[in-house]
């Protein structure tokens, strides 16, 4: 608990230093960096990449803790150690990679030695080791600081005391770097397979890994090591070269060409320093390096970035998994869901004597918006519908199965499949079963075309938070007489042609889409459709698909289609469909098309 004498500017203070502190090294990192970067873009070096890498992470660091000032300017004063404690987990990936960077410019001695540019190098490391230091003891750093402000408290402590300086005693010698003893970051912990044909060897990694917390096998020789493989699973694998009977290399390679163990990485331990071996190894895929004698300090580093990356490639494989589970099971419902919406439509079409009727519908997605109908009414009436709701996906299939019941239930065709109970309009005192079923039906006052105006009250007021609508064409289709009576709701214009194949008429809007605003009015229309002529509605999709280059499908296309020649309206659709197939061609289909066609044959 911090020290009630403790107040907001001694806070202040701290976090003050704390900002300073953590600027302070990254800032050291950017500018040798863009030192080292410009000498080595002069000399045109390959290693030009390897400073751009080290400079994209120290951006990044930068800007990770640029963030954690503007969060600090904010936040509530009290609630700092919660904050930093988010800092070691953001920052670390990025500074083990500058380590790691610096570590393969310095391995890489010819280059920048000519160049002068060893110590710039060895600087932006140490840099980057104190700042992982400063990052993973934040909390304690900030803590101590405050007590430091407050003498009285029995501390005693001083800033020396919280960050030794860098003329402490208290050193770690890397090379010839010297770096202070704050402990960098803890690793993470793995389980971690030891492969060399030493047994002195395998004792000193065993001791100097278990005291870390790994959990370490060791093993004389690859044959070993690959039954332990098949019977355990490891986050890491330190691998000797020079070994009896099968070569590390040669271990390397067939567990990189290995489906099973090829994500576990591997970090050559060798007495070998030739640059040709090291080359070979990291092409065949082993994640890293180390000379031996090892250096306890670059193996602790190394072997961290290994586990936090085998630790994102885990996690990436679980994320994988899951959502491949997930897609599947998504899939399943959908494809569930497809062939229910298929039951909507209507599985073979009416036949009548002297007409003749045929559709096409091609869904963009799985499940689609658009819709058509054809049923019976009463009164030996037909009932037309071609519709389009908006959006695509779930949400417009489950609107388009809404509308299309609505439209049935509210027209009457429920009442004539027996769905519902005509009894309200029974002469007074008859019973239902004293009547005959079929001639009430045919003589009930139903008025189908009324029905839109229900459904649009009843979707905009029930679902009028779903900002859902459609446009839709419904017609009344008197078969004896050719007489259409219809309402266009919003939707695209419904084209006539005659016997010679040239365009009669148009049915355009006669109102607004359906479910927008309560109360809105659809005015009736009327035609007579005479014998020859053929009706053709359709959707959107139709003359809004796109050919590879962007270009509409349009009406005049469609149009043409209906001038063409052709012996019946199922060649009609099938025409239409070929034309649509041969305008999209590798192009993706954005929305549903649908069509349908009626015509009266002559006599």
């Amino acid at each position: 608990m911090m020290n009630p004498s403790i107040n907001s500017v001694d806070i202040e203070s701290a976090t003050a230093f704390i900002r300073h502190e953590l600027r302070t090294p990254i800032n050291a990192i950017v500018g040798y960096g863009e030192m080292v970067q410009e000498e080595l873009a002069e000399a045109n070096s390959p290693l030009t990449e390897e400073i751009d890498t080290l400079l994209v992470e120290a951006q990044k660091l930068l800007e990770i803790i640029n963030l954690f000032v503007k969060h600090s300017d904010g936040e509530d004063k009290s609630d700092f150690q919660k904050l930093f404690s988010t800092i070691p987990h953001s920052t670390n990936f990025s500074i083990t990679n500058i380590i790691l960077n610096c570590d393969s410019l310095l391995e890489a001695e010819e280059c920048t030695n000519e160049l002068e540019l060893t110590e710039d190098i060895r600087k932006i490391k140490l840099a980057a080791l104190r700042l992982q230091g400063l990052v993973n003891n934040i909390e304690s750093i900030f803590t101590n600081f405050l007590e430091s402000l407050n003498p009285g408290n029995g501390t005693g402590l001083s800033p020396d005391f919280i960050f030794p300086s860098s003329s402490n005693t208290n050193e770690i010698s890397l090379g010839n770097i010297k770096t202070n003893g704050v402990d960098s970051r803890e690793l993470l912990k793995g389980k971690i397979l030891v492969v060399d044909d030493n047994p002195s060897n395998l004792d000193l990694f065993f001791q100097h890994l278990t005291r870390k917390g790994h959990a370490v096998t060791t093993c004389l020789s690859a044959k070993d090591a690959l039954g332990l493989l098949q019977s355990q699973n490891y986050d890491l694998i330190l691998l000797d070269l020079l070994m009896p009977e099968t070569n590390g290399d040669q271990f390397l390679e067939y567990l990189k060409t290995s489906v099973e163990f090829q994500h576990i990485p591997v970090i050559i331990v060798s007495a070998l320093d030739e640059f040709e071996s090291i080359i070979r190894c990291i092409e065949m895929g082993a994640e890293d390096f180390l000379p031996k004698p090892f250096d306890p300090v670059l193996l602790k580093a190394r072997i961290g970035s290994s586990l936090e990356k085998k630790r994102l490639r885990d996690q990436e494989k679980l994320y994988t998994q899951q959502v491949e589970g997930l897609s599947e099971m998504m899939a399943k419902e959908l494809e569930k869901g497809r062939q229910m919406q298929k039951n909507f439509l209507p599985a073979h079409l009416l036949t009548r004597s002297g007409w003749e009727f045929s559709a096409y519908f091609s869904p963009a997605q799985q499940l689609a918006g658009d819709f058509y109908d054809l049923f019976e009414l009463p009164g030996d009436r037909l009932g037309i519908v071609v519709a389009d709701v908006c959006d695509k996906g779930v949400g417009a299939a489950l609107f388009m199965g809404l509308f299309r019941s609505l439209i049935r239930i509210f027209s009457g065709q429920a009442a004539l499949d027996g769905l519902i109970n005509p009894s309200f309009n029974l002469p007074s005192g008859q019973g239902l079963l004293d009547v005959n079923l079929d001639n009430l039906l045919n003589n009930i006052n139903f008025e189908p075309l009324e029905s839109i105006k229900l459904i649009n009250n009843y979707v905009a007021i029930n679902h009028g938070e779903a900002s859902m609508f459609a446009t839709i064409f419904f017609g009344i289709l008197e078969p004896s007489s050719g007489k259409l009576s219809y309402i266009n709701g919003g939707h695209e214009p419904v084209f006539i042609v005659d016997s010679n194949h040239q365009l009669k008429t148009k049915l355009t809007s006669t109102g607004p889409a359906v479910g927008m605003l309560p109360d809105l009015q659809f005015k009736t229309a009327e035609i007579i459709l005479q014998p020859g002529d053929l009706l053709l509605s359709y959707t959107d999709g139709v003359t809004e698909a796109k050919s590879p280059t962007g270009n509409f499908f349009g009406k005049e296309k469609l149009l043409n289609a209906l001038g063409s020649s052709f012996n019946s309206v199922d060649q009609l659709m099938l025409n239409i469909k070929e034309s649509l197939e041969e305008h999209m061609g590798e192009a993706q289909q954005f929305d549903d098309i649908t069509l349908l066609a009626i015509k009266f044959q002559t006599t």
